[in-house]
C-alpha cells in the first residue's frame, strides 16, 4: 500500500511539472520527492512519470491514476477535518449581525444564555435593518425579509406571522375596527419603513384581501419605535405576533389585537453565513440559533 505523502507528492508534481516547484510547495527536498514517487511507482508496479524538456510529464498510467489520487486526498482531508472538529474548543470571537426586529424579545435573551453556556466565546453584536456591511469569515447574520447578499449561504430558519394591533385608548376614541376595509378611516403606523400604499391580509375562510391604506404620518425603521407608536395611540399597525405577545405578557393593557382572524404576510427569518468549512464556534452558534428560531415556525 502507498502512503498519503507519496500520493500528495505525485499530485503536486502533476500540477507543477517540476520537482523544484513541488519541493517549494511541499517544503521538502527534491531527493525526498523523488524517493516518494519511486515508492509509489513500486507500489503500483509501473512508472507514472517521464521527463520531457526538463519537465515531468505523466504517462498513460499516471493520467489514469491522477483522478483517483485526487479523490483519495480529498477523502483523507475531509476525514481529518471531521476528527479535528471533535477536539476543537468552542472559543474565540464572533461577529453577529442582527436585524432590529429580532433584537429585543428574542436575540437579547439567547445571546446571554449562549455566553453563559460557552464562557470562552466573545460576541460582538451589530444591529440594523439594512445589510450594508461586508460579512467576513467569522460572521453570522440573522435577518428578517429577503436577503440580498448572494455571496453568503442563506438558510431560512422560520417566519414571523403578523397581525393588526392598536392601543385600547385609540380604539375607544375611534371605535372598534370591524373589517379590513374600514382601515382607511384609521390612522396607519407604517410597518418598519415599508412605505406601502396597501397591505394584503389573509383570512382562513375569506382568503386574501388587498386593503388600501391612508398615508402614514409616522414612518420608522426600528421595530421598537414602531411598536411604541402603536402603544402611544398613533394608529393601527402590523406587528409580529411573537413580539406582540412578549409585550402583552409584560404589560397586558398596552395594546390590543384588531381583527385577529386576519393576518398579514409573514416575515421570513434567515441565517446567513460564509460558504465552506466553518470553525466549531460558528457551527455551534448556528445550530444554537436554529434551535432558538423554532419559536417562529
Amino acid at each position: 500500500m502507498y502512503d498519503l505523502n507519496e500520493v500528495r507528492t505525485f499530485v503536486s508534481v502533476m500540477e507543477t511539472g517540476s520537482l523544484k516547484e513541488s519541493s517549494q510547495e511541499l517544503g521538502v527536498s527534491k531527493s525526498t520527492l523523488s524517493r516518494r514517487i519511486s515508492h509509489l511507482e513500486e507500489a503500483l508496479k509501473q512508472p507514472l512519470l517521464r521527463r520531457q524538456a526538463n519537465r515531468l510529464i505523466a504517462n498513460e498510467a499516471g493520467l489514469k491514476f491522477l483522478p483517483f489520487a485526487k479523490k483519495l486526498l480529498h477523502v483523507a482531508d475531509e476525514g481529518h477535518k471531521a476528527v479535528d472538529e471533535l477536539k476543537d474548543e468552542v472559543s474565540g470571537s464572533l461577529v453577529v449581525y442582527v436585524h432590529t426586529t429580532l433584537v429585543r424579545g428574542w436575540f437579547s435573551g439567547l445571546m446571554f444564555n449562549f455566553l453563559d453556556e460557552f464562557p470562552q466565546v466573545n460576541i460582538e453584536v451589530r444591529t440594523g435593518n439594512q445589510l450594508f456591511q461586508e460579512i467576513k469569515s467569522n460572521d453570522v447574520c440573522v435577518w428578517v425579509g429577503e436577503p440580498t447578499n448572494e455571496q453568503l449561504r442563506t438558510e431560512k430558519i422560520g417566519s414571523l406571522s403578523q397581525g393588526l394591533y392598536a392601543s385600547a385608548d385609540y380604539l375607544a376614541k375611534m371605535g372598534t375596527l370591524n373589517h379590513p376595509n374600514d382601515l382607511s378611516q384609521y390612522a396607519w403606523v407604517d410597518t418598519l419603513k415599508s412605505e406601502c400604499n396597501n397591505i394584503v391580509l389573509e383570512h382562513e375562510e375569506e382568503g386574501s384581501l388587498s386593503v388600501d391604506l391612508p398615508k402614514s404620518r409616522l414612518t420608522v425603521d426600528q421595530y421598537i419605535l414602531h411598536a411604541e407608536a402603536i402603544i402611544q395611540g398613533k394608529g393601527v399597525g402590523l406587528l409580529p405576533h411573537y413580539f406582540a405577545e412578549k409585550h402583552l405578557n409584560r404589560h397586558p393593557d398596552i395594546f390590543v389585537s384588531c381583527l385577529p382572524e386576519w393576518k398579514g404576510n409573514p416575515l421570513p427569518v434567515y441565517l446567513q453565513y460564509p460558504f465552506g468549512h466553518l470553525p466549531k464556534k460558528m457551527q455551534t452558534l448556528i445550530q444554537y440559533l436554529r434551535e432558538e428560531a423554532k419559536v417562529f415556525c
